[in-house]
C-alpha cells in the first residue's frame, strides 16, 4: 500500500473515531437532578419526658395513666413565601405521634417565611369520597386509614388517642379504667401557622423544621382539664363537647422549636 493510500485510510479512521464519540456524547443521559426537600419532624413528649408508647405517665389529678394509641390526620401542609403567597406542598398525611413521626416532600425552591398545617381531614374530602376509591398506598383508603375512618359514622378520625387509667388512685391496682378520645367532624378541623425565620431553599437543597407536641396537654392546660374520672370517653357523635375540647387541647400541644 503506497503512502497516499495509507494515510487517507487513517485519516477516515480517525473522522470515524471522531464521530462515535461525539454520538456517545449525544446518547449519554444528563445527571440526575437532585430534588429540593422540606422536611416537617415532630418531637413527641409529655411534659418533661419523652413520650414511649406503653409507658406509664401521671394525669395532674393524681391518677396513672398509659397511652397506648396516638395518631392523627396532617393535611394541608403549606409554604408561605416573602409576598405572604401560600403554596400547599402536600394534601394529607396520618402520622402515628409514637414512631418518630416525620414527613418529607419534595417542592419548588422557594423562600419560606411562615408554615402551615391543619390537623384533621378538609371538609371537601371527609365525608364526600368512598375510602375504598383511594389506593392502597393512601392514608385515606381502607388499608391506608388503619381504622382512621368510621363504617358506622361517616368521616375520617382526625384525632385518636387511646388509653387506661386506674380510678381507685392506688400505685398498685392495675390500669383498667379505658381512656378514649376520637375526634371526627368537619366542626373539629384546626389550622395551625408558624411564624418562622426567614429561609430561602435553594434547587438541590433541603430544608427541615422541627415541632414538639406535648401529649400532657392533651390532657390539661391553663385553658381547660380532661377529668379521667368524667371526661374520659367520646367517639364525637353523643359527645360533641368533649370532643371539642379534646380537640382544642390537641391543637395547643403542637409548638414550632427554634
Amino acid at each position: 500500500m503506497n503512502k497516499w493510500k495509507r494515510w487517507t485510510m487513517l485519516s477516515l479512521l480517525f473522522l470515524l473515531f471522531a464521530q462515535c464519540n461525539k454520538c456517545k456524547e449525544i446518547v449519554d443521559p444528563p445527571e440526575p437532578e437532585t430534588p429540593t426537600q422540606f422536611i416537617f419532624k415532630w418531637n413527641v413528649v409529655f411534659g418533661n419526658n419523652d413520650l414511649v408508647q406503653g409507658q406509664t405517665y401521671n394525669h395532674i389529678d393524681g391518677y396513672r395513666l398509659l397511652l397506648e394509641d396516638f395518631r392523627g390526620y396532617i393535611s394541608n401542609i403549606t409554604l408561605y413565601d416573602e409576598n405572604d403567597s401560600a403554596f400547599v406542598i402536600q394534601d394529607i398525611a396520618l402520622l402515628n405521634w409514637f414512631n418518630d413521626p416525620q414527613v418529607t416532600i419534595k417542592a419548588d425552591p422557594r423562600t419560606v417565611k411562615r408554615i402551615g398545617f391543619s390537623l384533621g381531614v378538609p371538609a371537601a374530602i371527609n365525608t364526600n369520597t368512598d375510602p375504598t376509591t383511594y389506593p392502597n398506598s393512601s392514608p385515606l383508603s381502607v388499608g391506608g386509614a388503619a381504622g382512621m375512618f368510621w363504617t358506622w359514622n361517616t368521616g375520617y378520625i382526625f384525632y385518636q388517642l387511646n388509653g387506661k387509667t386506674d380510678l381507685t388512685g392506688s400505685a398498685t391496682a392495675p390500669l383498667i379504667d379505658p381512656i378514649a378520645y376520637h375526634c371526627g367532624d368537619d366542626t373539629l378541623f384546626r389550622e395551625l401557622i408558624f411564624d418562622v425565620p426567614d429561609v430561602t431553599v435553594f434547587k438541590g437543597k433541603s430544608q427541615t423544621w422541627n415541632f414538639s407536641l406535648d401529649a400532657q396537654k392533651c390532657f390539661w392546660s391553663d385553658a381547660d382539664t380532661l377529668h379521667l374520672d368524667t371526661d374520659y370517653l367520646t367517639h364525637t357523635t353523643g359527645n360533641l363537647p368533649l370532643a371539642i375540647r379534646a380537640m382544642n387541647l390537641y391543637a395547643s400541644s403542637f409548638q414550632w422549636i427554634p
